[in-house]
């Protein structure tokens, strides 16, 4: 796989003289990083827009924190340049990220999605071909996972019943045993006068009566040993309960299984069909109103939250894009710059105040916690500081982003989406952390 920190080197962005002691330190800092990033991939975030940004303040705690693990390594790192080597850090950053990432879906999905923004507002020509090599890497990692759970296969395939049947009971069954000795007792009755019991009056000399008599006797004695030889043979109830029971349980979890396994092919249909008709519409489900009916830029960040809460934390990198087309639909503002374009410091002091923003306030809130240096506006946004946190300097320090930049509808929706997305994929507090694979 592809050492970003060597990419850094190659171009020039800091000079180990040609010594590889040097870069295996560097080296083995990434590797601790990567592992401290695993620990906590809230974090993914701020070293993004840290190692995104050439100008980031040689103070950030990102920083030190990556200074700290590099001299764990290399103890004499700061004798070896002059000041603090932001450079090297944020190779070392950016090469721990990527590792990171390739290890867990979650760090990939807010690494994206925080660099997308970053790297808006940064100056990194010298770098861009790295940053896109990286972005692509993992992007293409994210677009897979969320490709194949947006995915409609074409067939749906259900296991075959499962059904053991119950092992058949063993049943003590003795046959009936005629009685011999008895039955003989009574056709020497039936037959003559010197049965026992009962016997024929009639002599063999008067053969007529005798013969009616002994075969009226004689079925009669047949028939009653072998009724009892029935009686006796009568099966016993069987009871099919208990069998009929597993049969139904096993078919209603066959069928449970079949539907689940066909709503979750069919999710992914629903969802695009679900968001085709969100866009069409353009009515938003929080505020139950139509985005048409508000100002585009109250409109664009309603409609990121809107669509945040739609969506899947693993999603394509597409649904960015459907957001901004989205978004383009709504009229233009009047009063903005050029007809359709606002500063930050403005959007995110309106993002801090206004009523409409007080959902996105909480979930801010409950996916990032305040601003300690460098970090997503939703820090700004979520927690309430003064009126500072407005102003040019701490903008920039903090969110990346200079205050006099503009941004159009569109953009500011789709900047805040990504970010929504990025919080929620390593929040632990969000109760969507993903799964490491």
């Amino acid at each position: 796989m592809e050492e970003f920190l060597m990419r850094f080197l190659d171009i020039g962005a800091f000079n180990l003289n040609s010594d590889d002691t040097k870069l295996e330190k560097l080296r083995a800092a990434v590797r601790d990083l990567a592992g401290a990033l695993q620990k906590t991939p809230a974090k993914t975030a701020s070293f993004t827009m840290v190692a995104a940004d050439p100008s980031v303040p040689s103070s950030d705690p990102v920083l030190d924190e990556a200074m700290a693990v590099v001299r764990k390594h290399w103890e004499t790192v700061s004798n070896a340049f002059t000041g603090r080597p932001v450079a090297v850090l944020r190779a070392v950053l950016l090469d721990a990220i990527v590792q990171a990432a390739r290890r867990d879906d979650a760090i990939a999905v807010a690494f994206v999605n925080a660099a997308r923004n970053a790297l808006a507002h940064s100056e990194t020509a010298d770098e861009a071909p790295i940053w896109r090599d990286a972005i692509s890497e993992i992007e293409t990692k994210v677009d897979a996972r969320a490709e194949a759970e947006w995915a409609t296969p074409e067939m749906i395939s259900v296991e075959p019943l499962i059904y053991a049947p119950p092992a058949p009971g063993k049943v003590e069954f003795e046959p009936p045993v005629v009685d011999r000795p008895a039955l003989q007792r009574k056709i020497h009755s039936a037959a003559g006068p010197w049965g026992e019991e009962d016997s024929n009056p009639h002599q063999s000399s008067n053969p007529h009566p005798w013969s009616k008599e002994f075969a009226d006797r004689m079925s009669v004695a047949i028939s009653e040993t072998m009724d009892t030889i029935a009686e006796e043979l009568a099966p016993a109830p069987l009871d099919l309960s208990a069998p009929l029971t597993s049969l139904a349980k096993a078919v209603t979890a066959h069928v449970e299984a079949a539907l689940a396994s066909f709503s979750s092919a069919t999710a992914g249909l629903q969802r695009r069909t679900h968001l085709l008709w969100w866009k069409e519409a353009l009515y938003s489900p929080s505020a139950h109103e139509s985005y048409l009916e508000m100002p585009a830029f109250q409109a664009s960040a309603l409609m990121a939250l809107d669509l945040h809460e739609q969506v899947p934390t693993f999603s394509p990198a597409s649904v960015s894009a459907f957001l901004k087309e989205a978004i383009r639909c709504l009229p233009m503002e009047p009063g903005t710059e050029g007809g359709g374009r606002r500063d930050i410091a403005s959007l995110v002091h309106e993002a801090k105040t206004s009523a409409f923003m007080q959902p996105f306030r909480a979930l801010a809130t409950q996916y990032v916690p305040a601003p300690v240096g460098r970090g997503p506006l939703l820090a700004l946004i979520g927690h309430a500081l003064d009126d500072a946190t407005t102003e040019a300097a701490t903008l920039r320090a903090l969110g990346g982003v200079d205050a006099s930049s503009s941004m159009t509808p569109g953009e500011w929706g789709t900047y805040l989406f990504r970010e929504l997305q990025a919080a929620r994929a390593t929040s632990v507090k969000s109760g969507t952390r993903a799964k490491k694979r």
